[in-house]
């Protein structure tokens, strides 16, 4: 093989590298999960719940308008954010975070958690503005009801803590529920998986279903292997994508959306940005 030979291959394999990385970074995926919430009604059969995590605005690399297309063809009942819907990096992203607030909401009622750039970026308060100001209903260690035909569950939604390690346990101290409210199916909205031992340990607000993001599906996702390296777990993360249980209470379930954007980690492999829909059963 001569040199010539040798140096278009390199060529040809840097630009098929290139093409994939740009997929994998533009191309969203849409994930399907059924949950059957415990103790819960007829009421809430069949209705939907689209997730969206990590969209890092405005470095979210996805179409936004291709993003709130996906989400509307989904008919939802209820859309939440979990958390790192801005990036840490720069100024705050006004016109984009608006533009996303107000057409998610025209399509379902909106509800978002911060995320550690959420909180670390200098401008929470401005953040939280322009979402309540759209309709989004920012739940800042609260809980609501959501009702659907006499039926419904109790929406929790834990905010950024400045360090978790320190928090005082157990971790879901701050968000207040009424005595009905804690015989209810309950979904919590918390930006970190790598806290999902600690979500359980109060048996009055353990969630039936937790949302969570902030791992970026592991950056680097290897077949039988899983992701490489996520924020809050270092190497060899243990929730990165999909369902998990507790041992102890396997009726307590997490899911870890993969997110839309990105980090400090410009690119994503074999790890598409992806829309979680959870269908009630």
């Amino acid at each position: 093989m001569s040199e010539w030979n040798s140096f278009f291959i390199i060529i040809g394999l840097l630009i098929s590298l290139g093409i994939y990385l740009v997929v994998q970074n533009k191309w969203i995926q849409v994930k399907h999960f059924h949950i059957k919430l415990p103790s819960s009604g007829k009421g809430l059969k069949g209705k939907k719940i689209v997730q969206l995590s990590d969209l890092h605005l405005p470095r979210q690399g996805v179409s936004m308008l291709q993003l709130v297309k996906k989400v509307a063809l989904e008919k939802p009942d209820v859309i939440v954010l979990t958390g790192d819907v801005v990036d840490v990096r720069g100024n705050l992203p006004e016109t984009k975070l608006q533009n996303l607030a107000q057409s998610l909401i025209s399509i379902a009622p909106t509800y978002a958690v911060t995320g550690n750039h959420d909180a670390n970026g200098g401008y929470l308060q401005e953040w939280e503005d322009i979402l309540t100001t759209a309709g989004v209903r920012v739940l800042i260690d609260e809980a609501e009801w959501i009702e659907f035909e006499e039926d419904g569950f109790v929406l929790m939604g834990l905010s950024e803590k400045e360090d978790f390690d320190r928090a005082p346990r157990p971790i879901l101290r701050g968000i207040s529920l009424t005595e009905g409210m804690q015989q209810q199916p309950k979904i919590l909205l918390a930006h970190h998986p790598e806290l999902f031992e600690d979500y359980l340990m109060d048996l009055t607000k353990a969630p039936d279903l937790i949302l969570s993001g902030h791992a970026h599906g592991g950056q680097i996702r290897l077949p039988f292997v899983g992701g490489l390296f996520s924020p809050g777990q270092g190497k060899w993360p243990k929730y990165t994508d999909g369902v998990y249980y507790d041992s102890e209470m396997p009726g307590n379930r997490m899911i870890v959306s993969r997110g839309i954007g990105n980090s400090t980690f410009p690119f994503r492999f074999n790890n598409r940005p992806e829309v979680v829909i959870v269908t009630l059963d």
